[in-house]
């Protein structure tokens, strides 16, 4: 039955795999071919994007059309198929959790979706403490602990008040994302830690979670984030699969040979099948198990053909180029209306900013300061920065010669 396990999985995980496809990757790619890879309009102009149609994490997109990608999250969805048969409890349970939750993100800043990080954390478990001494429902170290000015003491532990340990992750994150420039990667060196993050980002030279090798808790930290946040909001898209293709991780061989009568690989008069090596399978061409083998190697396989297309704030071309060195100032054109705050953009307003840092790797970091109104004349100080389409992270690939009209996304820095 071991070798059955093993195809069984594997036909799970493909079908899954091919479901979170099916709903997420085809409405990105749609939307990306239509704006081009070099041209992407404000979010002032566009539709707010739909769980449903672009998975995402804190507003920066999941490249689900990547097919490890796609298989880690069926695997994070696999291993939380326990939540997602009593959602409705779960949901229940975590309302009074949120309502506390919320409120203190939002003051810091703090994109909506971290208030998954807990529950994945602790489970809502004010005295949980982790195998290696975290505590409390956000799980800090008392070191971490300390330095956000959380009180330790052998009679309370402010890592246990709901209130006070929410506030101090708030403070953590915020400085992880300032340091890093995204809240993917934030949310890796909370579990991680900022020094793995920062090494794994220079010897890898990417800046991408979903492309980094790491340990085996940090590299599925997120996508069990997103399982709980799809779990959550679209309980219905993964009821059918409750007592079928999750099934297995409650009673591995029982609901596993279910499965396969179901399917028909086994029928009760038969022997019990003791299974070939998955190498070695040979399912007839055209059957439903040679279709999901293809899709599964297929998705493993393909890589994207361009990267998925991160939407900034605003959007602005290149009117007059400094030297690509720290403090030179640089000026751009604003190509769309768009707002930022309390600040009402207009297309052909001026933006004007300053060279934070060139690095190793030939990325400029441009962060705006003024805007000047085309219509008034008037400045009005502003704090966005330049991202990389490509990625959604702070930096871009500063090219050997600038393109004429280089257009160049922006998003405010919290």
């Amino acid at each position: 039955m071991k070798q059955e396990s093993r195809f069984s999985k594997y036909f799970i995980v493909s079908c899954l795999a091919f479901s979170l496809i099916a709903h997420f990757s085809v409405a990105q790619k749609k939307a990306a071919l239509k704006k081009g890879q070099n041209q992407v309009r404000s979010t002032r102009q566009l539709p707010a994007p739909q769980p449903a149609q672009r998975t995402n994490f804190a507003g920066e997109l999941v490249p689900i059309e990547q097919g490890t990608v796609a298989a880690k999250l069926a695997i994070a969805l696999m291993s939380t198929s326990g939540y997602a048969k009593r959602v409705q409890a779960l949901q229940q349970r975590s309302a009074p959790y949120f309502a506390v939750i919320e409120p203190i993100l939002a003051k810091h800043h703090i994109p909506n979706d971290f208030k998954y990080m807990p529950l994945i954390e602790s489970n809502w478990k004010a005295d949980a403490v982790s195998s290696a001494g975290a505590v409390g429902y956000w799980q800090f170290m008392d070191e971490t602990a300390k330095d956000m000015n959380l009180r330790i003491d052998p009679d309370h532990d402010d890592r246990m008040d709901l209130v006070k340990s929410t506030e101090a992750a708030c403070r953590y994150l915020s400085a992880l994302h300032k340091r890093l420039g995204s809240w993917t990667l934030a949310a890796a060196a909370y579990n991680g830690g900022m020094g793995m993050i920062e090494k794994k980002i220079v010897r890898q030279a990417t800046r991408s979670y979903y492309e980094m090798a790491m340990n085996e808790e940090t590299g599925y930290y997120l996508y069990r984030m997103l399982a709980m946040k799809e779990i959550m909001q679209n309980p219905g898209r993964y009821a059918g699969m409750n007592a079928g293709m999750l099934a297995y991780a409650d009673d591995p061989y029982e609901r596993e040979l279910q499965q396969a009568r179901r399917m028909g690989w086994i029928v009760d008069e038969d022997p019990e099948v003791k299974g070939v090596p998955i190498e070695a399978y040979d399912p007839a061409p055209g059957s439903e198990a040679a279709v999901m083998d293809s899709i599964l190697t297929n998705l493993l396989a393909k890589q994207p053909k361009t990267p998925a297309i991160f939407t900034g704030e605003v959007e602005a071309r290149l009117q007059k180029a400094g030297k690509a060195q720290l403090g030179q100032s640089w000026a751009f054109t604003i190509t769309h209306d768009a707002q930022v705050g309390e600040i009402d953009l207009k297309e052909g307003d001026l933006l004007y900013a300053v060279v934070d840092d060139v690095d190793n790797q030939g990325h400029i970091f441009l962060r705006a300061t003024k805007v000047l109104s085309a219509q008034t004349k008037e400045t009005t100080p502003i704090t966005i920065s330049a991202m990389n389409p490509a990625t959604g992270l702070l930096g871009l690939p500063l090219p050997k010669k600038l393109p004429v009209g280089w257009l160049v996304q922006w998003k405010t820095e919290f």
